[in-house]
This record gives structure tokens, sequence and C-alpha cells, in this order.
């Protein structure tokens, strides 16, 4: 009983220290203030909204704001808002213990709900670990999009132990192909700027070798477009080749990644398909982190040859998308280019424009390419279904054959891939024509730097000579020089001029021989080459250009439908479709249909057109294609023109290598390589100058050995400089016709020079740089004869004999006509209208153009298809090679040729803003009423020099 009392009372005990009362959150207040037991521990679900804890553990709840209860901190408050917040909830359950009865002071001990300092702590440092990992996701997805959205610039940086030959033409092959992978298989926008390429290269070896500083990174990013280069150096071994790529960020000089190659032994493997740059292109994107697809990856390591149907149908669908994915960015710049009129912005739209008509080429042949494997797959799928059908005898005998051809197929790529690739040749060849061209120019600029030096040693030569004071031995008694002074001193400037003018020639030349080796060695090669494509070559379709499918079995012409596409740099070259013959693969003849009864005779045909049916549709090689072509290159006047001779076709048994089909093409295709190399030698400004100089014939001295006083020889040769001077001034000029005796002026007369002249503008069209139109011939002929007189000049036209156009009766602009006899003295060296065969001649510009200055007319016309119905100021658009604008549109140009079929009629020539783009042409001519006035015909002045 007593033990049982003991235990009664125990637990009354337990019960009073340890058992928890639950409060209404309205009632906790009141309840606290009139608690009693010192050992109560109190719960309550409240809202905690608002709560504060003070640095020495009070805590202040609204709640308990008319009670005398006191609430303090009994566990850790640490962040104690934060981890409420996190839990955001509108009640928690509290626990409050009774700390002190006497002061009415409680302990929050726990709060249900919240989580703990620790597991505070720890979230903080995961959502820290998650912010940098969002970040780095971000940043990343930032850097490869950039890697992608900005241009990349191809820098050939360093070259080490080539030979002359190979320094001219391989680094720019290499620079090609890199930029060519860069855009393929890593979608990036790229770019070649010579321009700016030296300064790159300069900086890039300057940031090396003193560690890369903000500066220098703000100075490679000014001067070019782009914000990332690939700085490439090419090593030769003494055993073979090797590349390397540096990938920079140009605005921050970070190299981001490095690549280089292993040796290969021969030049051709650096570009070659799985050669070296492909190598490099790899190593690149995986440095950088872009995500190459493995169909990509696998072409890049070993190529397309053993490619499924599947796999090349994909790899043709990812080039496509990936191409208009490109052609999509560049439309993006090229229409915020077109709001700008900047040199820069022109040259970028041209090039851009040039990259995207190359990559819709490309894309076009993966659109072919899809078709074809589509049909190939289809009917693959075809002979799928019917393999149930077949005997088991049919399918061993062809599953043998499909094994023993595609071992045999794995021999046969061995030893024809390098036979392929005669484009692969032909950009070495137009490499080679590049460096021998960019040679000549070089040597071009640096004699156009010492004629701009002539020009100011001349002048300033000329003014010493003339300022110098006369010693008295040169004085009259009147304190004048004397005439022998005077004359002393002209040839001292004539001899000045002379010795100065030889200085100049010898210079250029010194320029010239310094590079002629090197020019004589590359015309050498480039000669060769040209004679070795015109040998016959050989293309296999076990390599990587020629693609062949098959078509269906057709029974009238006893063979399969074979389509042949060969490509090459992503480019098709050449298409064609033929019948192999059933006797090809089967070494049999077919069966005469109409003769045969044999039955047995008949299915054994039958099964084996099946089993090789099933075969070619397959994709199993037993048998390949080889076609026989050869490569000439067309004349110097026609620039980097190829003509690609296909004369045979052979069908080859893989597995016996025997000819068991040939076949003759006949087919011819041209090829024209961008861009265009021009191998002919024109006229530089040395050949100008020397036809110009004279040292015998100084202006004034001419005219004094014709008999005129030294007054009027300097008043005749001040004449002759001040209407160049007066064109300066209009910002036109006078330009001379290279093996003719005459100037042309290189636009058309402007409306500011009609007004000047005229004092009036009849123009429709208005503009100072525009062009001057609705005049007539009369008013041409007018206007040359006035400005002949304002500079002394003798008028070519006369009318009734007289040049004088006061004596004409004549009012121009009014749409009369000239009553009167007009002739010309063809020995006036006043401004005339040029002939049409003086017209045609400069229009050419020594160039083999439609129009004049290119085979594209947007290059240098404004015409109906362009021009917004309206005339443009001269000069905007591409000169010929003479330096003459507008000579195809803008306005039709008068000239002096009568019509052969009226001759109330004058002719007129390139086209206008309102005609079509023949009219444009260079022989193209018109004719019309020599007083017909209209808003699209003007004219254009030349002046006979002899």
């Amino acid at each position: 009983m007593k033990k049982n009392i003991s235990l009664l009372l125990t637990a009354f005990i337990s019960f009073s220290l340890f058992a928890q009362t639950k409060v209404d959150a309205k009632k906790i207040g009141k309840t606290l203030d009139s608690n009693k037991d010192a050992a109560a521990v109190f719960i309550c679900d409240m809202s905690l909204s608002g709560m504060k804890v003070t640095d020495d553990g009070t805590v202040t709840l609204s709640v308990f704001a008319k009670n005398k209860a006191k609430i303090v901190s009994g566990m850790d408050m640490t962040n104690i808002t934060e981890r409420l917040n996190y839990a955001n909830k509108k009640t928690y359950l509290v626990t409050f213990e009774t700390t002190d009865l006497s002061s009415k002071t409680y302990s929050i001990t726990k709060i249900d709900g919240i989580e703990t300092v620790e597991q505070y702590k720890e979230r903080l440092v995961q959502e820290e670990k998650k912010r940098a990992e969002e970040a780095k996701a971000k940043w990343e997805k930032e850097r490869l999009e950039n890697l992608t959205k900005f241009p990349v610039q191809v820098v050939n940086q360093e070259v080490s132990n080539l030979n002359a030959s190979e320094s001219a033409w391989l680094p720019g092959q290499v620079q090609d192909k890199i930029k060519s992978n860069l855009q393929d298989y890593l979608g990036m926008k790229t770019v070649v700027d010579s321009k700016s390429e030296a300064t790159l290269k300069k900086l890039q070896r300057e940031s090396e070798s003193a560690g890369r500083d903000e500066e220098t990174a703000i100075e490679l990013g000014k001067i070019t477009t782009a914000k990332f280069a690939v700085f490439t150096k090419l090593r030769k071994t003494g055993s073979g080749y090797v590349i390397s790529a540096d990938f920079t960020d140009l605005t921050t000089g970070e190299q981001m990644a490095s690549a280089t190659s292993k040796e290969y032994s021969k030049a051709e493997y650096l570009y070659g398909s799985t050669g070296a740059i492909d190598e490099v292109t790899l190593s690149l994107a995986d440095k950088l982190g872009i995500k190459i697809s493995d169909l990509n990856r696998n072409l890049l390591t070993s190529g397309s040859a053993n490619f499924s149907v599947d796999d090349q149908l994909e790899l043709a669908r990812q080039n496509e998308a990936q191409f208009q994915k490109m052609m999509n960015q560049y439309d993006a710049e090229l229409s915020k280019l077109m709001q700008s009129n900047d040199i820069n912005a022109v040259q970028n739209k041209k090039r851009l424009e040039a990259e995207k008509v190359l990559l819709a080429e490309k894309q076009k042949a993966e659109q072919k390419r899809q078709e074809e494997l589509k049909a190939q797959k289809a009917r693959a799928e075809e002979d799928a279904k019917l393999e149930a059908e077949r005997s088991i005898a049919l399918k061993t005998q062809r599953d043998q054959m499909a094994k023993d051809a595609a071992a045999k197929a794995a021999e046969v790529r061995k030893l024809k891939m390098e036979k392929q690739g005669v484009l692969g040749q032909i950009n070495i060849l137009e490499s080679k024509k590049k460096a021998l061209v960019e040679i000549r120019q070089s040597v071009e600029s640096r004699s156009r730097e010492l004629y701009d030096q002539l020009v100011k040693d001349r002048k300033s030569e000329e003014e010493r000579i003339r300022n110098k004071s006369y010693s008295t031995v040169e004085l009259g008694s009147d304190g004048k020089p004397t005439a022998q002074a005077l004359e002393r001193r002209e040839k001292q400037v004539i001899k000045s001029y002379e010795d100065l003018t030889n200085k100049f020639f010898t210079d250029c030349e010194s320029v010239k021989q310094s590079t002629m080796a090197q020019q004589n060695a590359l015309l050498a090669e480039i000669r060769a080459d040209q004679k070795a494509l015109s040998a016959v070559r050989t293309v296999s379709s076990m390599g990587e250009e020629l693609k062949v499918s098959f078509g269906k079995y057709e029974g009238s012409k006893d063979g399969w439908n074979a389509y042949l596409s060969l490509y090459s740099d992503g480019i098709l070259v050449y298409t064609d479709n033929f019948i192999v013959k059933y006797e090809a693969l089967s070494g049999k003849k077919a069966p005469d249909m109409a003769t045969e009864l044999n039955d047995a005779v008949i299915e054994e045909y039958t099964n084996n057109v099946d089993m090789y049916n099933s075969l070619l549709v397959r994709g199993d090689p037993i048998i390949y294609f080889e076609i026989d072509y050869n490569v000439t290159s067309q004349a110097d006047d026609k620039p980097s023109q190829y003509k690609f001779n296909f004369s045979k076709i052979r069908v080859i048994n893989t597995v016996s290598g025997k000819v068991t089909q040939n076949s003759a093409l006949n087919a011819v295709k041209d090829q024209t390589m961008q861009p265009e190399q021009e191998l002919r030698i024109f006229g530089g400004v040395v050949e100008k100058e020397k036809a110009r100089f004279n040292p015998k014939k100084y202006p004034v001295e001419v005219y004094m050995a014709k008999g005129l006083c030294r007054t009027d020889a300097e008043k005749l040769v001040a004449r002759n400089k001040a209407c160049p001077a007066f064109f300066d001034s209009m910002g036109i000029k006078m330009v001379d016709i290279p093996d003719r005796d005459f100037q042309m002026l290189n636009t058309e007369v402007t409306q500011k020079l009609y007004t000047a002249i005229m004092g009036s503008n009849p123009s429709y069209f208005e503009g100072d740089n525009n062009p001057v139109e609705n005049v007539s011939w009369y008013d041409a002929i007018y206007f040359c004869n006035k400005l002949s007189e304002k500079f002394g000049f003798t008028p070519v036209y006369a009318v009734n004999g007289k040049t004088d156009v006061t004596t004409w009766n004549y009012t121009p602009n009014n749409g009369n006509s000239i009553r009167g006899n007009v002739t010309v003295n063809a020995n006036a060296n006043g401004f005339r209208l040029p002939t049409l065969e003086e017209w045609e001649y400069a229009a050419r510009g020594n160039q083999n153009y439609k129009y004049a200055g290119s085979n594209d007319i947007d290059e240098v016309a404004w015409y109906g298809e362009n021009s917004g119905r309206k005339t443009h100021p001269v000069a905007q658009k591409k000169a010929n090679g003479y330096g003459l604008y507008d000579m195809s549109g803008n306005v039709w140009e008068w000239c002096w040729d009568v019509s052969p079929y009226d001759s109330d009629n004058r002719c007129r020539c390139g086209g206008s803003w309102d005609y079509y783009a023949g009219s444009c042409k260079v022989d193209c001519r018109d004719y019309c009423y020599a007083n017909y006035r209209g808003d699209g015909l003007g004219f254009r002045l030349v002046r006979t020099i002899k």
C-alpha cells in the first residue's frame, strides 16, 4: 500500500514538472500573468509577426504589450528574423518555460517549424553556392553566345622556316581553312582583315613578351571590328609542319584557349580532310567549351567515308541548320549596316554579302544532299520490307558479298584518298596568285608613297630655288635680276625637277627589284601549276567528294539509275546520272525478256537483281565509281576562271578491282574562284609618270621654245594650273586615259559645275553634286565652249564657222535647236563631248566587265532597280579601272556621234537611274534627237592633250 502511494506521488510530481499546458493565442498574456506554478510550461500556436530580440535576450511581441509577463530568449535566436521569414508561416507553435515566477519572466525555449541555426548556416552556404553556380552558368552561357555572336578575326601571327615560295601562299591557305572551319563547325562569324593584321600581330607580340596589360588589350580591340582573334603560328620542322593557334579576347587580352597540332609530313596534310587544322579546330572547341556534334567530331577526326546513311542525313541537316542560323545573323548585321554610309560600314557590308552568298551555296548543297539521302533511305526501307521474302541462300550470298566488299573498300579508300581534291589544288594556285598580286600591290603602294614624296620635293625645291636671294653679279643697274639670271634660275628649277624625277624612277626600280626574285619564282610556280591542272585526274566515290546514290532498277534499260554529285569544300561542283548495267554487277548480260523462254533463267535474273538492289540501297560498297577529268586554267584576261572537262566514268568491282563498265561523259563545267586574282600588269604610278615626264619639256621651256616670251609662257602655265584647281574646288578632276590622247572628267558634269559656268540649273533632281540633267546635246556643246573660253583653251565647236557662243543665236535650256552648221576643230585643246569610241574605251577601263568597273551592276551603277527613282550624287559607287565614276547608270551621257539612221539624232551611252540593267552595259548605246531634254540625260567632258 505504501509502495503504491509512493508511485502515485512520484507520478504526480513528474506530471507537475513536465506537463505542458496549451493556451489559446488570445489568452497567452493573461495566462502567463496569472500563473502560480514556478515549473509551468506553456505552448501556444501564435503569430510571431514583428517579433524582436534585443542584445540582452529580451523578446518583444505585440501580444504581450499590455501584460506584466517578461519574455526572454531561452534558445539560440541568431538571425531569427531571417529564419522566420524563410519558414514563411502565419503561426508557430511556441514553447514558453517559467524562468522567474516572482518577476513573471518566461523563456521561449522552442519554436516549431523553423530551421535550426546550423540548418540556417548550411542553407546560406548552399544558397551562395547555388548563386555562384548560376552566375557561372550565366557567364558561361553568355561567353558561348559571344563566341558565335561577335566576329572572330583570323591572323597569321608567325611563320617559321618556310621557303620563299611557301611563305607566299601557304599561310593564306591555312588562314582560309581555319576561317572556314571556325565558321562551319564552331558556328563563328569569321573575318580576315589584312589592313589591321600587321598592327594586331605587333600588339599581340608585345602583350606576350611583356604580359597582357589593359592598355594593349584596349588597343587591340580598337583597330578591328572583331571581338576575338585566332593567332596562328605555322612552323616547318626538319621532317614536317606544325600549326598552333591561340584564341584571344581582343577586348580583355585574355588567351581563352590554345592548341597545337602534331607534326604532318606534307603541307597539303595541314589543310586537307582530317589534317592539322581539323585537329586544331577540335582542340580549340573542347577547350572553349563549344559543343560539337558526334557526327562533326567524327568528320574532323576520321572523315565521312564510313558514315551510315542516317549519319550522313543527320550531318546534312545539322549543316543546313547551322548555315541558316549564320545567314540570319548576317541578315541582322546587314540590316544595321544599311543605315550607315561610313566607308567601313560599306566594306563590311560587301564582306558580309560575300560570306552570305557562300553560305547560301553551301546550304543549297546540303539541301540537295538531303534529298539524295532521303531517297536512298526510302529505297533501303522498301528493301527491308522484302527481306522476309528472300531465301536464306540469297541472303547468305548477299551478306557474304557485302562483307567482302566492306573489307576491300577499306583498302581501296587508303589508296584513293590522296588522288582527290582538285579544288584544293586550285585553291593553292589561287593562294599563290593572291600572294603575287599582294607583292605587286605592295610595290605599287611603296611607289605611290615615293611619288607623293616626289611631288612634295618638287614643290619645296622649286620654292627654295625661286626664293633664293640674287647675288650682286646677278643684278642689273636697276637692282633687278638680269635676263640671264632669270633664265639661269629657270634652268635650275628644270634641273631639280629632272634630278628628283630620275631619283624617283631609280628608287621605284630598287623597290621593284627587291621583290623580283620572289615574284618570278611565284609566277613560275603558278604557270607550272596551271599546266599540271590540265593532266587527266581521277576522283573516286571511295573518297569524301564524290557521292553516289541509286534509284530503282529499270528493266527496259537493263540497269540501275545512279546519281552522282561531286562536292568540294561544301560546294556542289558537278552532278550527273546514268545507268549502271546489270552486267557491271553480275558479270553476265541481262537476258532478253522478249526471247528468253526459260523460266529458270528469268528466276535467276530476278533473284540477282533483287540481291544487287538490296546491296546497293543498303550502301554496301560492292562497286565504286571513278570519274576522269582535267581542268583548264583560262587565260589571264579571264581572272581565276577554270574549265572542268569531265571525260569518262568507270564502274569498278570493289572485290576484284576490275572495271566492269566504261561510259563517256563529255561534260564541261565552268568555275570562277572568288575573289578573282588579276595577274595582268596594268600601268602604275611609275609608268604614268614616265609617260608624262620629259625633262626637256618643262612647261615654261616648252612655250618659250615655241617662240613665246617668258611672261606669256608663264601665263599659259598658270592657266594650265588654274583649270585643275577650279575642278578641285568642285571635288572633281580630269584623268588621263592610258594609251589615248585625251583626258576625261572622272564624273558626270555636276550641277555645281554647270551652274558655275552657265548661271542656271535646269535639273529636275536638284543637288550640287548630282549630275546635271534636262540638258540637250546643243546645251552640252554650248557649255563645252563656254568652259574652254573661261580658261583660255581653244574652243572645239563652231556654228557657221564661229566659236563664240554669243554669236550662235541660241538660248540654252529652252529645248530649241541650234540653227546652222556645227563643226569641230580637231586641233583645238578645249573641252568637248567624247566620241562613241572614246566613251566605250574609257568605260571599259582596261577591264573585262559587263558594266563599267564590275560584273555586279549594284557595285557601280544607279539604275532602275536600286536608284529609288532619282539621280544620286556622283562618285558614290565603285570607279572603273581608270578611276571614272558612274560610267554605268545615274544619267545617260551625250556623245558626239550622229545616228547612222537619222542625222538629227545623236548618240548617248551608259544607261540611267530609270532604265533596266542592260542599258548600263559598256557596249550599249542609244540615240535621241539632239534637242531632247530629260531628267535621265546628262553628259561628261573630255579634252584632247597632244
